[in-house]
């Protein structure tokens, strides 16, 4: 990899964020930003890591329920495939109620699959069952 490359594709990135954070430090002192309003940096960092152990965990938590949902999604949308485009008349009636729900933004979506599936009523420490 070339210097300029270098410098370009990594080091601005990296002297930009590093950067970001000082001015976002040094902001939050001069200023007395509350924590309330804007945590410092160092106060944010200093909380990740007195609370690692629980966000660990959690983060376990939420990427079980990502992948599991990633998969039902997938197997879903195969079985969904595979039948549209096996006989005409099933593809006639289902088109429409796709193109339907491809003009629901998702964000809309997810809080009435969360209700639908009962996930609200389970603990956020556990998987839902």
């Amino acid at each position: 990899m070339e210097r300029s490359v270098l410098a370009l594709r990594v080091l601005s990135p990296a002297a930009f964020t590093v950067t970001l954070f000082v001015l976002w430090e040094i902001a939050c002192r001069v200023l007395n930003v509350p924590l309330t309003i804007l945590p410092a940096p160092s106060a944010v960092f200093g909380a990740l890591w007195q609370y690692r152990a629980p966000i660990a965990s959690n983060s376990i938590v939420t990427l079980w329920t990502t992948l599991a949902g990633f998969l039902m999604a997938t197997v879903f949308g195969l079985l969904l495939g595979i039948l549209v485009g096996w006989h005409r008349a099933i593809y006639a009636g289902l088109y429409p109620v796709m193109i339907g729900f491809n003009s629901i933004p998702k964000v809309a979506v997810v809080p009435v699959l969360i209700l639908w599936s009962d996930w609200a009523r389970s603990p956020p420490s556990s998987p839902p069952s």
